[in-house]
């Protein structure tokens, strides 16, 4: 009887053994995870293959890594406006995210943009940031003076150093003194009336402070020595950079370190001449215009020289109660 033997048997015979074998020299992929980038097969070690796809600027690359955000390809199927690979920061053109700086994005570009509050860029807003351009509005630290937020501005640099009057946030270190503007005769409306004048003048020039301000007067009821707060701080003119007096000892003990000649504009006055009735003591010096109530050319009033450092800046002559003079006016 015969038999019938499969290819991959062994046959035998007299003169020795033959083996066939039916398997070929190419193993299966899907059993030793070899493979081909491209074969559109994922393979062991690829994170994609999307065969004849594949493309550096599409989802799958050609070495069949899976498209992402700082691999240095652009790809826009994925989403992606630019990528720098290591390069990508919220600070430069092209962020974190793999999108292009632009305006308004709330990213800070370095070297481009001065500020980006995002969607809180405003136009026209103290400390705020342009939508258009991302540059800075009046800030603290720009150098300018912007009333009534801030008080002085010697610039980022400056503002809050040692020996500096001008803080970090644009504050005086101290008490603004500033001799007025506008010049009056000597029916000013008493006392009541004189701070009143110097109130009104410190709110139309935009003061932080207004509605803070005496008048350096005094009638037979009060002086600056009664009325008024005595400050250890300085008292300071409104250029941001001088001191009157370091403490109110000082301002009343008959020399100023400068003179008062700053005006609540910050500007010079035309004429230095003050209605005061008070000596540089800060106590009342007579005459005072009978209580700084009446302009008759018959009754006097004492007047200093806001130019001057000596006891003059508060106590210099008496003059006529009809004349004009001005009024030094003292935050307290």
């Amino acid at each position: 009887m015969g038999t019938s033997l499969s290819s991959d048997s062994a046959t035998s015979g007299d003169s020795g053994s033959t083996s066939t074998a039916s398997s070929t020299d190419t193993a299966d992929p899907s059993t030793t995870g070899a493979g081909v980038c491209g074969d559109g097969v994922l393979d062991l070690g690829e994170a994609c293959d999307l065969g004849p796809e594949n493309a550096d600027d599409g989802l799958c690359t050609t070495e069949c890594k899976a498209a992402k955000c700082g691999d240095g390809i652009l790809q826009p199927v994925n989403g992606e406006e630019c990528d720098e690979g290591v390069g990508n920061s919220d600070s430069s053109a092209c962020t974190a995210q793999c999108a292009l700086a632009t305006c308004g994005d709330g990213l800070l570009w370095e070297g481009v943009e001065e500020c980006d509050d995002g969607a809180e860029n405003q136009a026209g807003v103290y400390g705020g940031c342009t939508p258009m351009t991302c540059t800075k509005e009046p800030y603290c630290g720009d150098g300018v003076t912007q009333k009534p937020q801030e008080e002085c501005d010697l610039g980022e640099e400056k503002n809050g150093e040692d020996g500096e009057i001008c803080g970090e946030v644009c504050k005086l270190a101290g008490k603004v003194i500033f001799v007025t503007s506008k010049a009056y005769d000597g029916a000013l409306g008493g006392l009541v009336g004189a701070d009143d004048k110097c109130n009104t003048l410190a709110m139309e020039a935009g003061l932080a402070n207004a509605g803070s301000f005496m008048a350096w007067l005094s009638t037979r009821e009060a002086s600056p020595s009664t009325r008024m707060t005595h400050h250890e701080e300085p008292y300071l003119l409104l250029d941001g950079e001088t001191t009157v007096a370091t403490s109110w000892g000082q301002l009343t003990d008959g020399t100023l370190d400068n003179a008062i000649a700053v005006d609540e504009k910050g500007l010079p006055p035309l004429d230095s001449l003050v209605w005061t009735g008070t000596s540089a003591l800060g106590e009342l010096a007579a005459p005072s215009c009978a209580d700084w109530m009446i302009n008759k050319k018959g009754v006097g009033g004492m007047q200093g020289v806001a130019g001057a450092v000596d006891k003059t800046w508060s106590e210099k002559e008496g003059a006529p109660c009809h004349t004009p003079g001005r009024l030094i006016c003292v935050e307290q």
